[in-house]
């Protein structure tokens, strides 16, 4: 049997009317598996631009994976820097609002000193002339103070953007912020010299106040002196404790200086008298007075009045005897006295 030949397609090419026609024969299984193929070259190539298309956009997922990783690192850090700002500006706030305190408080003592200063005179104040540095430092701190920057509250600076503006902010709180230390070390050394040179000045004024130095009577004229004398009542030579200082029945008796009155009384020879105690073992003692005003237990100052000259107890007449004893040993009140006009 002879085998069935494979059917064949003719394509027929005609080119013009003076031009030859071509003919050309193709199997029909040619025909039929030319589609197929250019269908699976379309398919191909479309599945390579897929993978690809696939690749570039992992890869551009990945990057931006990346990219949202640092951004999300560099605002905490941001944060992180705006949180640490204001903590530093908080600190920085309440450093000058101590400093404020601070210097009122210097303000204050400062006026102390000047009121204490211009109320007993300059001479019992220090000589090293801390008083005057410190006031000319109070004085500069003052100025600097009002004249300074203000501090805003740490909250406002919430909207910093940026992480140099926090930096630069950070930069100026952390200076500020030594600053405002060495001016509160300052102010702090300042107060204890000034509270210690107040207190030195209160000192000397109480050793001064203390001193038996003020006379005890408007009349300064005496009558009989301290020591050995003739007794006017038995003629014979006897020891005088004190000074015996003349004036008017009456007339007021000051203390010689500020102490603590530790005893009144009468007498049948001092008659009616008053003992105060000062600093250093001190003690003063008027006698023969017409009226005793001051009480036992009262603290008097230097040039009150204690009581009323007169002539109570063994006496000649209207006078005070005024006697100073140290450790209950008599002595020359003249020697603490001024201003003495002896007969």
């Amino acid at each position: 049997m002879k085998r069935a030949r494979n059917p064949k397609w003719s394509f027929v090419v005609m080119r013009g009317a003076d031009k030859t026609v071509k003919q050309f024969h193709v199997s029909k299984r040619s025909v039929v598996a030319l589609p197929t193929v250019a269908v699976l070259a379309v398919s191909g190539w479309i599945a390579g631009l897929q993978i690809q298309a696939t690749d570039e956009i992992d890869g551009l997922e990945e990057q931006l994976s990346n990219q949202t990783a640092q951004y999300t690192q560099t605002v905490s850090g941001k944060d992180e820097a705006i949180v640490s700002l204001q903590q530093e500006l908080l600190q920085l706030s309440r450093q000058a609002q101590e400093l404020k305190v601070k210097l009122s408080e210097l303000q204050e003592l400062e006026n102390k000193l000047k009121q204490f200063i211009e109320k007993y005179g300059s001479g019992i104040a220090p000589s090293s002339g801390e008083s005057d540095g410190g006031e000319k430092e109070v004085s500069a701190l003052s100025a600097a103070t009002s004249s300074g920057a203000t501090y805003s509250s740490p909250t406002s600076y919430a909207s910093v953007s940026t992480y140099g503006n926090a930096r630069q902010l950070a930069s100026l709180a952390q200076y500020t912020g030594l600053d405002l230390q060495a001016l509160s070390s300052m102010v702090d050394t300042m107060e204890i010299s000034m509270e210690q040179t107040l207190r030195q000045a209160q000192a000397r004024r109480e050793a001064v106040d203390g001193y038996p130095s003020g006379w005890p009577t408007r009349s300064k004229q005496l009558t009989s002196g301290f020591g050995y004398r003739k007794d006017p009542f038995t003629g014979r030579v006897a020891f005088h404790a004190g000074i015996d200082i003349s004036g008017k029945s009456g007339d007021p008796v000051f203390s010689a200086a500020e102490g603590n009155v530790t005893e009144t009384g009468i007498d049948g020879v001092f008659g009616k008298y008053i003992v105060i105690e000062h600093l250093g073992g001190l003690k003063t003692s008027y006698m023969h007075l017409k009226q005793i005003e001051a009480k036992e237990g009262d603290f008097v100052v230097r040039g009150e009045k204690i009581g009323l000259l007169g002539s109570s107890g063994r006496s000649t007449g209207p006078h005070l005897h005024f006697e100073i004893l140290q450790q209950s040993e008599p002595v020359n009140p003249l020697k603490y006295l001024a201003l003495v006009k002896e007969n």
